[in-house]
């Protein structure tokens, strides 16, 4: 019998762009679900804000996995549970390493998401109440403010390319994962939605062969 399911967010539960809404359909699924005494974990690269935005009304009483693994956090108190922060050795390191690469970069703190200047949809990532991306003239100069995960921002037709290649650069020393068509995620060699599932399952006492996961990208795949 399945206790847990596991969902990813962007291009699994949600709708797709521009929209990204939970149908009705979805909405009763997941509450029957519930019901039956199933735990219901939303699996997302987003922050705790989006997560609340968009998943408003789900019945989320079981901690839930944001930043891509990097938190596990309860979704009332925005308590964190657990965390694999972004290694500080690794933090400026990384930062001249996408530039090198052309990308634009994103830097993740608790509460907010600062980004290089003209950066691509950075204006349209986050629809209110979610505060919006902060453009600064280097993201660099937030270190060493903590940081979550760092993001580069890239070109669809050479990514694939650019992250095989940095993962050979980032090996045994970073997390390397692509969430979308145009990004790269870097975190603690720890940090993934798998990980993070483990943890939960760990915290309530449910076995690997009760977890149904679902997901649709690079870093859904465990």
């Amino acid at each position: 019998m399945y206790r847990l399911l596991a969902i990813d967010l962007d291009g699994t539960l949600l709708t797709p762009s521009p929209h990204k809404l939970i149908t009705p359909r979805t909405y009763k699924a997941l509450h029957k679900a519930v019901e039956n005494g199933m735990a219901i974990v939303i699996a997302t690269g987003q922050m705790l804000q989006v997560l609340r935005a968009v998943c408003a009304g789900l019945p989320l009483t079981a901690p839930q996995i944001i930043e891509n693994g990097a938190l596990v956090v309860d979704i009332l108190s925005g308590v964190v549970l657990h965390e694999k922060l972004m290694p500080v050795e690794h933090i400026l390191p990384t930062l001249e390493t996408l530039r090198t690469f052309g990308f634009f970069r994103a830097y993740h703190t608790y509460e907010r998401v600062y980004v290089d200047y003209n950066t691509p949809r950075s204006r349209t990532w986050y629809r209110p109440p979610v505060p919006p991306a902060v453009e600064v003239e280097d993201v660099a100069s937030l270190y060493p403010q903590t940081c979550i995960k760092i993001v580069g921002i890239g070109e669809e037709n050479t990514l694939r390319e650019k992250r095989e290649e940095l993962e050979c650069i980032f090996k045994g020393k970073l997390y390397v994962t692509q969430s979308s068509f145009d990004l790269l995620e870097f975190l603690h060699p720890e940090a993934s939605k798998v990980n993070a599932l483990k943890a939960i399952a760990a915290d309530l006492g449910i076995a690997p062969e009760e977890i149904v996961a679902i997901g649709d990208n690079h870093n859904d795949i465990g």
